[in-house]
């Protein structure tokens, strides 16, 4: 059984003019796949992440995370689905800057009500892993941008959600700290066996992806795997983005 199965996922703002943001989208994704989402700007896809988040509602069709499916669920339990079962990497870090990093960290743990011992075991395994333990005491305005994303990903994965999903990662971060984040996201991926989603607009963040489902106009468009060459993964990428008609602005100047 896939962690996620999107079912013919539709999704309609209704106004003055009705806009499809999703339509018909169907795809899954295995445990312990790393899959990236692209399309052009307007194509659906931070609409698709928000569904998938149980932070908005399908108008039709079903998102099932590990056979459930959250929409069925009363505002409560999905509060505590959406705990339990996920994990969040924006592109914002939504961090709290009145906690301290290792607060930051714990948050999900304080929220499910986890013993300080099971909380500080965990705290110990998942910052020695993203290499922050010396910065648990920090606020983080006292950090970088990339140990703040660094804080974030070990936030996302404390609990040890069925599915991490990431929104832009690296979208404000330089290209080395971009790297080094996806470098961590994949050593998550791959020594954890965490099952990450992720949207972006940038090629080579996508580069590291097993797979990548491009969708245009909201609806399924295609979908890429990496084989073994992740230069010629990131080319074929930037050809297929050009094709799709992604702006300019959507195609980083960067070679791999």
């Amino acid at each position: 059984m896939p962690i996620l199965d999107v079912h013919n996922l539709s999704k309609i703002y209704e106004g003055k003019v009705s806009i499809h943001a999703l339509n018909h989208i169907r795809f899954a994704v295995e445990k312990g796949e790393f899959v990236g989402i692209m399309g052009p700007s307007g194509s659906g896809k931070t609409t698709l992440l928000n569904v998938i988040a149980t932070i908005d509602e399908p108008t039709s069709g079903e998102v099932r995370i590990n056979g459930r499916d959250p929409k069925s669920l009363g505002r409560k339990d999905k509060a505590l689905f959406r705990r339990k079962e996920l994990g969040f990497v924006f592109q914002h870090f939504n961090l709290l800057d009145t906690l301290t990093v290792e607060e930051n960290i714990v948050l999900p743990l304080t929220l499910a009500g986890v013993s300080v011992k099971e909380m500080e075991h965990r705290l110990i395994e998942v910052s020695d892993r993203l290499g922050i333990s010396t910065l648990l005491h920090k606020r983080t305005y006292e950090i970088s941008g990339g140990q703040i994303q660094r804080v974030a990903i070990a936030r996302a994965m404390i609990h040890r959600p069925a599915l991490i999903l990431a929104d832009e990662p690296t979208g404000s971060l330089d290209s080395k700290t971009a790297n080094e984040v996806m470098n961590l996201l994949v050593e998550v991926n791959e020594a954890e066996g965490a099952t990450v989603l992720m949207v972006t607009h940038d090629a080579v963040a996508a580069s590291f992806c097993h797979r990548v489902i491009f969708i245009k106009d909201g609806r399924f468009h295609s979908e890429m795997y990496r084989g073994t060459s992740r230069a010629a993964f990131f080319q074929n990428i930037i050809d297929m983005l050009s094709l799709l008609g992604g702006a300019g602005h959507d195609l980083p100047a960067v070679r791999l």
